[in-house]
Formats: structure tokens, C-alpha cells, sequence
């Protein structure tokens, strides 16, 4: 599912209580020890970019695949050169890279793992030195928490990435209340299926965009209304589904649009469902 929402100001799941936070760190600490362990694997594995491929001929590579989906929803949320882009569990920078590149977007990538976080680092600093003939990798790049310009290719102007080790649930507190910064775009690709605490992440999402900003959502969903009442076959995948992806239950398309209302946005597009074009990827 590919969705766009838009700023208004412009348009959890199983347990309770003590049993419910226990059940949500311990899988927020699994889900972060599990891309610390395999971000270097991930790069040699998937490339640069994390996330399932849009596969829009028959002859499209896998790399092609996955910039066609970066494609799609840059195009969708309609970010332009300077735009200010919050990416949300970035994996190692690559959709990051390349808006910055493409698009001339200033963009601060931010993950919970911090294996990923380095290794973004490292190769957003790879990436700056191949454009600068006069130096190398700056001498800290493991703990940069600075903006690094790489010059667009397109000749629009300098676009710009900083890699943050910070929690979708910290994001407010540090980028809004105490950095005081907003963004023209929040995008969150193949994150929102691993979250307890979905409709904290709107609301947070909300609160960071400027007046007229937009939320570009790609994600994993369930197409079963009710998973109690779904057939035996559907609660076994949706089983190994939570059971190999880290996730609690999956949400539905209109789960997440309804959180997206309740806090404020309204739909800029209606959701894309992409699911025969990202198929190939498995």
C-alpha cells in the first residue's frame, strides 16, 4: 500500500497495561538487535534500498524495482528541491541519498538501530567524498550527527542528509520541542508493520510537518476486516507474518487512514494498492 496524506492545517493491538509494555519492548529490542546485526548484510543482500521493488515491466531489474518505488512516492508527495524531508526508520540511507541527490531534498534520516546508523553515516560520507576532490571521508563519520551536503546531479542545487540514532517515539521531543524544526515531508517506508504504538506515530507526524506538509506511507497491510474471524489458512500467515517480521498484527489500509483523520489529515491521494508490483521482490 502506497498512501499520501496531507496536513490539515493546509490534509494497538493485543494486551493492556503492564503485559502490553513488556510485550512492546521486548519486541522494539529484538526488532533493533536484529538490524544491528544485519545492516552490513542487508547492503551486500538488498543494496542500498531497504524495501520491496515496483516492478512496472517485465524487464525491470531488482535495483530498478526499488527506485521505482522511491519514484512513485517521491512523486506522489510532490517534494521538490529544498524540501525538508523527515525519513522515518531509514535503514541505511539510500532513499535518504537519493532524495538528497535527485531531488535537492534536505533530509534528516533517522533509525533505531544503531548498526544502521553507522554504516548510513559511513556511506552518506563515501558518497559526499566522490564529489569533493579535496577531501575524504570526514575523520568522524561513525558519530556525525551533522547535515552533509551532497551537490545534486540534477544541477538544482545541494541537497543534504544527516543520519540521527533516534526512536520513532523520540522524534517529537527531540525534533519538535527541543530542536524546534518541522518538515515539508515525513516519509516512512516498510516501518509502520513493525510499530505497537501506531497512532502515536501520526500524532507525532502530525505535530512535525509545517502547515501543508504531507505523509507518504508505503507499508505492509492485512486485507482481513477481523483476523479472529479470518480462516484457518489466513490466521497461520498472519501468524508466521508477526512471527519472521517482527510485528504485531498487521494493519488494514483504513486502520491507518482513520488514525491519519483523528489527528488532522485529510487524504491528498486515495491509497495505491501495489501489491502485484512489489510481488516479484519474494
Amino acid at each position: 500500500m502506497a498512501d499520501v496524506q496531507e496536513n490539515g492545517k493546509d490534509l494497538v493491538h493485543a494486551g493492556s497495561g503492564k503485559d502490553a509494555k513488556a510485550d512492546e519492548d521486548g519486541l522494539k529490542k529484538r526488532i533493533v538487535r536484529h538490524y544491528d546485526m544485519s545492516a552490513h548484510q542487508f547492503l551486500k543482500v538488498w543494496g542500498e534500498h531497504i524495501h520491496h521493488g515496483y516492478f512496472k515491466s517485465e524487464t525491470d531489474t531488482a535495483e530498478q524495482a526499488q527506485l521505482n518505488q522511491v519514484l512513485l512516492l517521491a512523486e506522489s508527495s510532490g517534494v521538490t528541491a529544498g524540501s525538508r524531508v523527515l525519513d522515518v526508520g531509514c535503514g541505511i540511507g539510500g532513499t535518504a541519498r537519493y532524495l538528497a541527490k535527485e531531488r535537492a531534498c534536505k533530509v534528516t534520516a533517522i533509525s533505531n538501530s544503531r548498526g544502521q546508523v553507522e554504516l548510513a553515516r559511513e556511506l552518506t560520507a563515501k558518497e559526499a567524498a566522490k564529489r569533493d576532490s579535496q577531501s575524504s571521508s570526514p575523520p568522524s563519520a561513525k558519530d556525525n550527527t551533522d547535515f552533509v551536503e551532497l551537490p545534486s546531479s540534477t544541477g538544482t542545487g545541494a541537497g543534504a542528509v544527516r543520519v540521527l540514532n533516534l526512536d520513532i517515539d523520540q522524534m517529537r521531543e527531540h525534533l519538535a520541542d527541543k530542536l524546534g524544526e518541522k518538515f515539508d515531508c515525513i516519509w516512512i517506508s516498510e516501518v509502520i508493520f513493525h510499530l505497537h504504538a501506531r497512532q502515536a506515530f501520526f500524532d507525532s507526524a502530525f505535530a512535525l510537518l509545517e502547515p501543508g506538509g504531507c505523509l507518504v506511507i508505503a507499508d505492509i497491510c492485512r486485507t482481513a476486516p477481523d483476523p479472529a474471524t479470518a480462516s484457518k489458512r489466513t490466521q497461520k500467515e498472519l501468524a508466521s507474518i508477526r512471527r519472521n517480521h517482527l510485528c504485531p498484527e498487521l494493519g488494514t489500509v483504513d486502520e491507518y487512514n482513520k488514525m491519519a483523520l483523528e489527528v488532522g489529515f485529510r487524504p491528498r491521494h486515495e491509497p495505491k494498492d501495489i501489491t502485484k508490483n512489489v510481488a516479484k521482490t519474494w
